[in-house]
C-alpha cells in the first residue's frame, strides 16, 4: 500500500514537473528573427554580441523573455523587407507596414572626404557639391536623378570598406556614411592614416536604431507588447549605459542621447494596442 501511493506520488510528481516545464517554456516567446544589415559597430555578425544594436536587443529581449536570432541582409533587400521583425532605421524601409518602433539607439551621417586629394571641400548646399562624384552605399539613395541634374555624379558601392578604399584611390571624391560606421571601418582598414580622411557632420541627420514588428500579425503583437512594457526601465539600466560606454567611451555619451530617444519614441507612437 505504501509503495503504491509513492508509485502514484511519484508519478504525479513528474507530470507536475513536466507541467511546470511546459509552462516556464510557454512563458518565453517562441524563436523570433530579426532581420538587419551588417553594419558594424552597431550591428554585425561579426562582432561580440552583434555590436551595439545587438547588445541593446540582447539586454532588452532577456527582460522581455524573447528567444531571438538576427538575418543579415544586403541594403537593398533589406529595404524592401516585409518581415514581421527588423531592426535598424524605420525610414529606410520602403513597405510602410503596420510597426510597433521602439528605439533602442542613435546615429548621425556625415560627410567623409580623403584630405590629400583635396584642400577643403565645404557643405553649406547641394551647390557645392557640383563636378564631384558621391559615393553611397547601393539601395540608400532614392533621388539619384536629383543630384545628377545638379551635377552630382553618383556612384553606388556594396559596402563602406568599398567606399573607403575608392576615397583614398580618388575615384571618388566624398561619400555619405553612417558617422561612427565609417570612422570604424577607417581605423580597421586604414589604421595609421585616420587624420586623413575628414568627417563632416551632416545637420539633422540624427536618427534612430529601433525595434521594428509588425503589429497587424498576432504573434508580432505579443511579442511588441514584452518589449513595450520592459523598454523604459531598461534604457534607463546601469546595463544600458555600460553598453553604452563600452562603445562611446568612459563619459563620452552624446549628452542628447536620452533626449533623444524619447523624441523619437513619441514620433514613431501609434495605438496599436486596441
Amino acid at each position: 500500500m505504501l509503495a503504491s501511493s509513492a508509485r502514484r506520488g511519484g508519478k504525479a510528481l513528474s507530470i507536475g514537473a513536466v507541467i511546470l516545464l511546459l509552462l516556464a517554456t510557454m512563458a518565453r516567446a517562441e524563436n523570433v528573427v530579426f532581420q538587419s544589415t551588417d553594419t558594424p559597430p552597431f550591428w554585425s555578425a561579426q562582432l561580440p554580441e552583434n555590436g551595439l544594436g545587438g547588445a541593446t536587443l540582447k539586454l532588452l529581449s532577456a527582460a522581455a523573455g524573447v528567444e531571438y536570432s538576427i538575418e543579415y541582409l544586403p541594403v537593398k533587400r533589406y529595404r524592401h523587407s516585409l518581415a514581421t521583425y527588423i531592426v535598424g532605421d524605420p525610414d529606410i524601409l520602403i513597405n510602410q507596414k503596420r510597426r510597433a518602433v521602439f528605439p533602442i539607439g542613435l546615429f548621425r551621417s556625415a560627410f567623409f572626404y580623403y584630405k590629400p586629394h583635396h584642400d577643403v571641400i565645404e557643405f553649406h548646399s547641394l551647390r557645392d557639391l557640383k563636378g564631384h562624384t558621391l559615393g553611397v552605399l547601393r539601395g540608400t539613395l532614392e533621388n539619384r536623378d536629383y543630384f545628377v541634374s545638379n551635377g552630382i555624379s553618383v556612384e553606388e558601392n556594396d559596402s563602406v570598406e568599398s567606399l573607403l578604399k575608392k576615397l583614398k584611390r580618388g575615384r571618388i571624391d566624398l561619400c555619405i556614411l553612417v558617422d561612427v560606421a565609417g570612422r570604424y571601418t577607417i581605423k580597421k582598414i586604414f589604421p595609421d592614416e585616420q587624420d586623413n580622411f575628414v568627417q563632416v557632420a551632416i545637420s539633422g541627420s540624427v536618427r534612430p536604431i529601433a525595434i521594428m514588428i509588425d503589429v497587424a500579425e498576432p504573434d508580432g503583437r505579443a511579442v511588441a507588447k514584452r518589449y513595450r512594457k520592459v523598454l523604459d526601465k531598461t534604457l534607463k539600466s546601469p546595463e544600458y549605459h555600460d553598453i553604452l560606454e563600452k562603445f562611446y567611451g568612459k563619459n563620452n555619451i552624446p549628452g542628447d542621447m536620452f533626449e533623444q530617444l524619447q523624441r523619437f519614441g513619441q514620433v514613431y507612437a501609434i495605438d496599436w494596442d486596441h
